[in-house]
């Protein structure tokens, strides 16, 4: 079933174009996420010609070998690849259930919002770990929480990564669901 929900918003060169996009975007504010002082500084610098500003932000995208571990690398790639197919899925899904109630696709929208969050949450540099929550945790006193973890943090990543998994899971349910309710045979009807 999910290979042909797959197949069936991915045929369409609209899709394929969406998710690369967003997969594409996601992945580079990923890259970004330990350095965004600099981006910042950079993109505003009046001093810093055009060509070069575009030279340093390709540049930044990157650090993905160096400021990464093997892991951390990997669910970044994983998570920007499911974050775009996701998007193109539910916006697939969203064209599709145009005109009728759209209550039914939330829940699928929430993991996979959830999913994205998370794995920012979990992204770090092999020298520092999370970008994101060990600042957090130390603002609340918790910053011994990550140190307690078997892999310093990590574990956000991977479950981003499986919560936008299981959102693709849901989209791809919902897309290949009638649009209508399912006739009921007269026999089985209750009156």
């Amino acid at each position: 079933m999910i290979a042909q929900a797959l197949m069936c918003v991915f045929k369409e060169w609209t899709y394929v174009f969406i998710a690369a996009v967003v997969a594409l975007l996601v992945f580079v504010l990923a890259t970004w996420l330990a350095n965004l002082g600099l981006v910042w500084q950079i993109t505003v610098s009046p001093s810093v010609p055009l060509f070069d500003k575009a030279k340093i932000l390709a540049g930044l995208v990157g650090s993905i070998r160096t400021n990464f571990t093997v892991l951390s690398a990997l669910y970044t790639i994983a998570i920007a690849v499911l974050f775009g197919l996701n998007t193109a899925m539910v916006t697939y899904y969203m064209k599709m259930q145009k005109g009728l109630r759209m209550n039914r696709g939330q829940a699928s929208a929430a993991a996979g919002l959830g999913g994205l969050a998370s794995g920012f949450i979990g992204m770090g540099c092999a020298a520092c770990g999370t970008f994101v929550l060990a600042p957090v945790l130390s603002i609340v006193g918790a910053a011994g929480f990550i140190a307690l973890l078997p892999f310093d943090g990590q574990e956000f990543g991977l479950l981003g990564v499986g919560m936008l998994g299981f959102s693709i899971v849901l989209v791809a349910k919902k897309i290949g669901e009638p649009l209508v309710c399912p006739l009921v045979p007269q026999e089985n009807r209750k009156i």
